[in-house]
């Protein structure tokens, strides 16, 4: 391809090639940003269902990196209750406890799960519970500040996985 001067004409006339080329450079910067938004996606997200007066409840589900880079996720954010934080549960003697995570890191073409019993996210502070079938959005926050959203129905019990996906990370 031939390296052409670049012009852009504008409702005022035209903007000099070195302000066009800019514009250009700056477009082209920041596709890579826009494209490792979509290398993250949710899978099966669900919020457990609560009772009226509960300030708490669960979310979970899986989140996949389809990139070749690892993704670091610095959190998690939703619109019921005031935070989401990401925990999970170690054994600690005969006893389990549940520890809150600052980040996680997704390895390339792995899958970080957020499941009953072990590593979930927590919604807190909610003052109107999500009414059980109803969706909530559910957003993952990368180091890079990309952010991958689902909307998670509210319902008691997990969806059914119609298919196994290798490479789950734990």
């Amino acid at each position: 391809m031939a390296n052409r001067p670049v012009s852009v004409r504008g409702k005022t006339g035209s903007i000099g090639h070195s302000a066009a080329a800019l514009a250009c450079l700056a477009l082209l910067s920041a596709a890579p940003f826009a494209h490792a938004q979509e290398l993250l996606h949710w899978k099966d997200a669900w919020v457990r269902s609560m009772p009226p007066a509960a300030q708490v409840t669960a979310a979970y589900g899986q989140l996949m990196n389809h990139g070749d880079q690892p993704v670091t996720l610095l959190g998690i954010t939703s619109e019921v209750g005031t935070e989401a934080q990401m925990h999970d549960v170690i054994a600690d003697g005969d006893q389990r406890r549940m520890v809150q995570l600052t980040s996680v890191e997704i390895a390339p073409h792995e899958t970080l799960v957020f499941a009953p019993g072990g590593r979930h996210i927590m919604l807190l502070d909610i003052t109107s519970s999500p009414a059980e079938g109803t969706n909530v959005e559910i957003c993952a926050v990368s180091a890079a500040g990309n952010r991958a959203c689902t909307q998670a129905p509210v319902q008691q019990q997990a969806p059914m996985d119609h298919s196994d996906h290798m490479g789950h990370h734990r």
